[in-house]
């Protein structure tokens, strides 16, 4: 099969009829939310059997990033990052920075900007402001970040050169890799998801096959973004696996391959105590 018509014809039949997870393989989340899942400890006990043994458990409020914390109380291994997403950047940002020094997270995130049509979303000004703020208590902290960008690539790299020290990974990019070359150069990687999953999903497979494979981060967002085998809410840590299974498909390559890598690109940017510890200890 040609490039081209894996970009527009895979589909989730042929990824269940490809690669699997081989015996032993340890994969690492890089962005899911299970603070917003009511079965959160059961999720990760089916994650663990799937072989997705750590995550980074991500806040993106006040109230989120509660509950986030109070997951990690119950399972200390579990790697939390905590910060104010654009959505909700006319929040008191001084009760998350409060937070974040007080709690030491693995990560600064989920933050970032967003240009869009959402109803209510926050004034571009609000939204910088409280970027730059965690930007820098990132470079202060020598955490690295997890950001959204919807829309707003341009105006991140813009705001993001002002802080040279700081790296981070550029969640559930859409782009062009041409955009985020500087970045990358930078030590910032992206991270991949559900999106490549899905049929017809040329752009994003056309970014996957193009992005060097070591700034590869694989990632569910869960319950956020869905797969080619559930809709969002249903989605889980476990399903991590259909995402590296079409993302070493539309590379060629093995999935053993595939996360080996992507484990040593977040080890690079989280550390190998993210990576390596499993979250239910």
């Amino acid at each position: 099969m040609s490039p081209l018509m894996v970009l527009t014809s895979l589909s989730i039949t042929d990824i269940e009829a490809g690669n699997s997870l081989p015996r032993g393989t340890v994969m690492f989340d890089s962005h899911c939310h299970l603070g917003d899942v009511s079965e959160s400890k059961e999720a990760l006990r089916r994650a663990a059997r799937a072989g997705v043994r750590s995550v980074l458990c991500c806040g993106y409020d006040g109230a989120s990033n509660e509950r986030v914390l109070a997951l990690r109380k119950e399972l200390p291994n579990l790697a939390v990052a905590i910060g104010l997403h654009p959505w909700f950047a006319q929040q008191a940002i001084d009760p998350v920075v409060a937070a974040i020094r007080r709690e030491q997270p693995s990560a600064i995130g989920e933050i970032g900007l967003e240009r869009s049509e959402r109803y209510g979303l926050p004034a571009p000004a609000t939204q910088r402001h409280v970027f730059e703020i965690q930007l820098q208590l990132a470079a202060e902290l020598k955490l690295p970040v997890t950001v959204h960008s919807f829309g707003a690539i341009s105006l991140v790299l813009e705001v993001v050169a002002a802080f040279p020290n700081v790296r981070g990974a550029l969640h559930a990019y859409a782009g062009s890799l041409e955009q985020v070359k500087v970045l990358l150069n930078r030590g910032w990687k992206v991270g991949l998801g559900g999106s490549v999953t899905r049929a017809g999903a040329r752009r994003i497979r056309r970014l996957a096959c193009a992005l060097p494979l070591d700034a590869i981060l694989l990632e569910t967002d869960c319950p956020s973004m869905a797969v080619g085998t559930r809709p969002a809410a249903e989605v889980r840590p476990e399903h991590l696996v259909e995402v590296a299974d079409c993302l070493a498909i539309l590379r060629g390559i093995s999935v053993d391959s595939l996360v080996e890598q992507t484990n040593a690109s977040a080890r690079e940017l989280f550390g190998a105590n993210v990576v390596d510890s499993t979250h239910l200890g």
